[in-house]
């Protein structure tokens, strides 16, 4: 199933051909066919390309292309968090507008990739016989006596299952420091990130006083100094949403991104003032409200998880708040990225707007003074206690670099 579902991901032929640009979930989610180098399932362009229609003439998506590792573990995906499968979203991407197809098109789609399985004569590199071969060795099926629903469904689940195999090793020199001192790697049950980061500091102390801490080439008091930085509370303050082992709280957070943006096109102080409505009148997702900003349009702008967030069962509502409340603070949050393997996945944030981790830290400086000021609207409550200073960009950047891996190889995904 795992290599019919590779197969399937590598697949241009499900893309609209009413577009000019064939696509694959491969074209956005690349390991070593990016001429740029080796990649961590993610591409290298700030926002991935599109297929241009004469309706929609667009040539950039709406986001910055994630990495997929680890993307098993994650309870939602996409940066605004709109699918809750691996399976819903193969089948928004068949269907959807990275690859080609326009609002309601989605009949059309699930057409195509139906008729794309079922005519399929076995050629490529990568096919093990022709589709129906392949999907009879996988589900025990005979494709041509299935509905279309059910051929996209088990179209969706062979390429989930081959996404669940992209999974991080976690050997980098930063899980090897950790093991060599025999340190926790996660927290415990029910244990927040930063009592966590408490928790691991107090470790690091107590081996450093005993003399008992042991560095590694790749791993030397530079990021070690930077490993410090990023879990105290009370400068990185990193480890609020970037938890170990995974780097990410897999929770959602208003950096101020969007606002960034929004208002290098419009005017420092826009977005404070975009009208946005409220619970009772939104519509949710909205398209202008899911939108790259653009020049002389001021109703556009990307609001990233504002526009899925479930006002009744979210876990990240807290209880004294109303519907209201709890929709105004989910403005332009986003998903928290994992820190994994930076040094394949860049441009970063969901803007890919920057293309180095030492900009990165510096727009982190800028924005965490502009929330201390009041300046960012809807800010997360975290941003604010962020206190890096230009000293520490350094380490820091030591320390992200420790949690790389060599993907000169890829893991062999499961059932090879």
């Amino acid at each position: 199933m795992v290599r019919l579902g590779e197969r399937l991901f590598k697949d241009e032929r499900f893309s609209t051909p009413k577009g000019d640009l064939p696509a694959s979930c491969s074209h956005c989610h690349q390991f070593d066919e990016d001429p740029a180098g080796l990649r961590a399932y993610a591409d290298s362009f700030n926002r991935s390309w599109l297929s241009t229609r004469s309706q929609d003439p667009r040539r950039l998506a709406l986001r910055n292309s994630p990495t997929i590792f680890d993307a098993a573990q994650m309870p939602r995906l996409h940066y605004d968090g709109e699918f809750a499968s691996l399976e819903d979203l193969v089948k928004g991407t068949l269907s959807g507008r990275v690859l080609g197809w326009l609002p309601g098109e989605e009949t059309q789609a699930f057409e195509r990739a139906r008729t794309v399985v079922l005519n399929d004569k076995g050629e490529g590199a990568a096919a093990e016989g022709t589709y129906r071969d392949q999907f009879k060795k996988a589900f025990d099926v005979e494709l041509e006596k299935l509905s279309r629903d059910e051929t996209v469904n088990l179209v969706a689940k062979a390429v989930a299952d081959y996404c669940r195999s992209l999974n991080t090793r976690q050997d980098s020199a930063y899980d090897q420091f950790v093991e060599l001192n025999k340190l926790e790697r996660r927290p415990a049950s029910g244990e927040s990130g930063k009592d966590f980061a408490k928790r691991l500091l107090a470790g690091i102390n107590s081996l450093e006083a005993k003399g008992r801490l042991k560095l590694t080439k790749d791993f030397n008091k530079v990021a070690l100094q930077g490993m410090k930085v990023f879990f105290r509370a009370e400068s990185g303050n990193c480890a609020s949403c970037h938890v170990p082992p995974l780097f990410t709280d897999q929770s959602f957070h208003n950096l101020g991104i969007s606002q960034r943006e929004y208002d290098r096109f419009h005017g420092e102080g826009q977005f404070a003032a975009l009208p946005i409505p409220n619970a009772a009148t939104a519509v949710r997702p909205s398209p202008q409200f899911r939108e790259v900003p653009a020049k002389g349009k001021t109703d556009l702008v990307d609001l990233g998880f504002w526009n899925f967030v479930d006002l009744k069962t979210s876990s990240l509502r807290r209880a004294s708040e109303s519907d209201d409340q709890f929709l105004q603070r989910m403005i332009a949050t986003f998903k928290t990225p994992t820190l994994r393997n930076l040094k394949y996945t860049q441009p970063y944030f969901h803007d890919g707007s920057l293309h180095t981790l030492e900009d990165v830290l510096s727009e982190m400086m800028q924005l965490s003074g502009m929330a201390r000021a009041g300046h960012l609207r809807e800010a997360d409550e975290e941003l604010a206690k962020i206190k890096i200073t230009a000293a520490n960009i350094s380490p820091l950047v030591a320390f992200l670099n420790a949690l790389n891996e060599d993907l000169s190889y890829q893991a062999p995904a499961r059932g090879r």
